[in-house]
C-alpha cells in the first residue's frame, strides 16, 4: 500500500520518554509547523468536508437534493446541471449529487477502514520484530518479504472474484497486502529507538518489555505511522476505484465513484458530466490525502522544517 522509500529516508528524530516535557514540545512544535503549511491545512479541510458529506449522505439526500440513490427521473435522462439536479443525471435520470455523496461513503469508508487494518497489523508486526529481534524478527520479516513479493493487482482481482465484494471485504482484501510495507517502516524506526538512552535507562530501572513497547517505543513511533496512514489513504482510494471500475469491487446499484466511472464509459458521448464529476472526486480526494501526507512529513521531520 505504501512504498517504503517514500518514508524511510526522511525520518523524524525520536522523542524523549513519552509523556515527558520534551515529548510535549515535539508535538507542539510539529503542530505549529503543520499550521504554517497552508496547503496542508487546506487539504485537511477538504478531506474533513468530504468526510462530513459521507457521514451525512442520508440527510443530504433527504433534505437537500430530495432524491434517493436509485430514484429515477425518466423525463430527464442525461440532464445537464440545473436547479433540480445540481450536477445533472445519468442514463436513468438518477441524481448525480446524491450518488456522489453516497459514493463518498464507500470510497472513504473503504479507505479509512483499510488504513486502520493495515496500520494495526503492520504496527504490531514492526514493533515486535524490531524490539525483540532474533528469530522472531527473521520469521516476521520473511513473511513480510513473501507478502511484498506477491503481485498485488492479480491478487486483488483473484480475491475479489472469490469473495463477495462489499465495503468490509474490499477493505480486508486491500489491507491483506498493505500492512507489509508499513511493518518494515515501523521495524526500522523501532530498531533505532530500542538502543536510545531513555529506553536503556528505563530498562535498567526494571521496566518490563510490554511497558517499554507500549509506553515508550510505540508513542515515539506514532509520527511515522500518522504520515504513513495519510499517504496510504490516497493509494487505497485509487485501488478501490480501480477495482470498482473493473467490476470487481462494489456492485451497482450501490453507488461508488469507481462504478460510476465504469458506467459512464458507455454514456459519456451523451453526457460528459458523468465522467467529469466522479473522476474529479477521486482526483481531489487523492490529491488532498497526498498533500496532507507531505505536510505531516514536513512537520514531523526536524530536518525538513524551515528554521
Amino acid at each position: 500500500m505504501i512504498e517504503s522509500n517514500e518514508l524511510a529516508a526522511p525520518r523524524a528524530a525520536p522523542l524523549e520518554p513519552a509523556g515527558g516535557r520534551a515529548g510535549r514540545g515535539f508535538w507542539q512544535h510539529s503542530w505549529e509547523e503543520l499550521r504554517s503549511n497552508r496547503l496542508g491545512i487546506a487539504s485537511a479541510v477538504l478531506l474533513a468536508l468530504l468526510i462530513v458529506v459521507a457521514l451525512t449522505a442520508p440527510f443530504f439526500s433527504q433534505f437537500v437534493t430530495h432524491f434517493g440513490t436509485t430514484q429515477q427521473d425518466l423525463n430527464n435522462p442525461f440532464s445537464a446541471p440545473s436547479r433540480t439536479h445540481w450536477l445533472g443525471t445519468d442514463e436513468l435520470g438518477r441524481d448525480t449529487v446524491t450518488r456522489l455523496a453516497y459514493g463518498a461513503r464507500i470510497s472513504l469508508g473503504v479507505g479509512f477502514l483499510t488504513v486502520a487494518i493495515s496500520l494495526t497489523i503492520g504496527a504490531m508486526v514492526g514493533l515486535f520484530a524490531g524490539f525483540y529481534g532474533g528469530v522472531l524478527d527473521d520469521v516476521l520479516m520473511r513473511i513480510v518479504d513473501v507478502v511484498l513479493a506477491l503481485p498485488p493487482v492479480f491478487l486483488f482481482i483473484l480475491m475479489s472474484i472469490l469473495f463477495r465484494p462489499n465495503a468490509i471485504t474490499l477493505s480486508v482484501i486491500i489491507a491483506s497486502l498493505g500492512w507489509a510495507s508499513l511493518a518494515r517502516l515501523v521495524r526500522s524506526e523501532v530498531l533505532s529507538l530500542r538502543s536510545r538512552e531513555f529506553i536503556v535507562a528505563t530498562r535498567s530501572l526494571g521496566a518490563r518489555n510490554g511497558r517499554l513497547i507500549f509506553r515508550h517505543v510505540l508513542p515515539n513511533s506514532l509520527q511515522l505511522m500518522i504520515v504513513a496512514a495519510s499517504l496510504g489513504l490516497a493509494q487505497v482510494v485509487l485501488i478501490e476505484a480501480a477495482l470498482d471500475f473493473l467490476g470487481l469491487g462494489i456492485q451497482p446499484p450501490t453507488p461508488s465513484w469507481g462504478n460510476m466511472l465504469s458506467n459512464a464509459q458507455e454514456y459519456f458521448v451523451h453526457s460528459v458530466w458523468l465522467v467529469i464529476f466522479p473522476g474529479l472526486m477521486i482526483f481531489l480526494t487523492v490529491l488532498a490525502a497526498n498533500l496532507l501526507g507531505n505536510a505531516l512529513r514536513d512537520a514531523f521531520d526536524p530536518r525538513l522544517r524551515h528554521l
